[in-house]
């Protein structure tokens, strides 16, 4: 298959670091103004990653040009995605639960998406996992 393995750790390690800061945040600022200055750092990151690593790639503005609607509609959910877990560890999740929780849903939805509007197939290993990880979720989600 030729599936690249660094990409799956460069995942786990900026997930890891993003709940920690979730967590860690500021409960005294408004979450939006977070978001706000949070994203003013990510977009002078990403303006530099590009000129330093975008060669060969076009300019910015031929680049902006060539992108679609999900480019944009992905922006938009960038902020629900944030404010919804700065709020989730406001309201007393804790985080060793409410990602497995939120993720766990993103998947099972994931699942419907990819099945209704990529032609993807779901296997029965699919379908056990996913029971699996709703039984997990019972069970950590369960208070003794």
């Amino acid at each position: 298959m030729g599936t690249s393995i660094w990409p799956l750790f460069l995942l786990i390690g900026s997930n890891l670091v993003y709940q920690t800061c979730s967590k860690c945040s500021s409960r005294d600022a408004n979450p939006f103004a977070i978001l706000t200055v949070v994203y003013i750092i990510a977009a002078l990151g990403s303006f530099a990653m590009f000129l330093c690593c975008g060669k060969g790639g076009g300019t910015i503005v031929e680049n902006i040009r060539a992108m679609n609607w999900a480019n944009y509609v992905l922006g938009l959910s960038i902020i629900g995605l944030e404010g919804g877990f700065l709020y989730l560890y406001r309201t007393g999740w804790n985080v060793s639960v409410g990602p497995i929780c939120s993720y766990t849903g993103v998947a099972i939805g994931l699942l419907f998406i990819g099945f209704l509007f990529f032609n993807e197939q779901i296997p029965w290993r699919q379908i056990v996992g996913t029971s699996l990880c709703l039984g997990g979720i019972a069970l950590i989600s369960f208070k003794s």
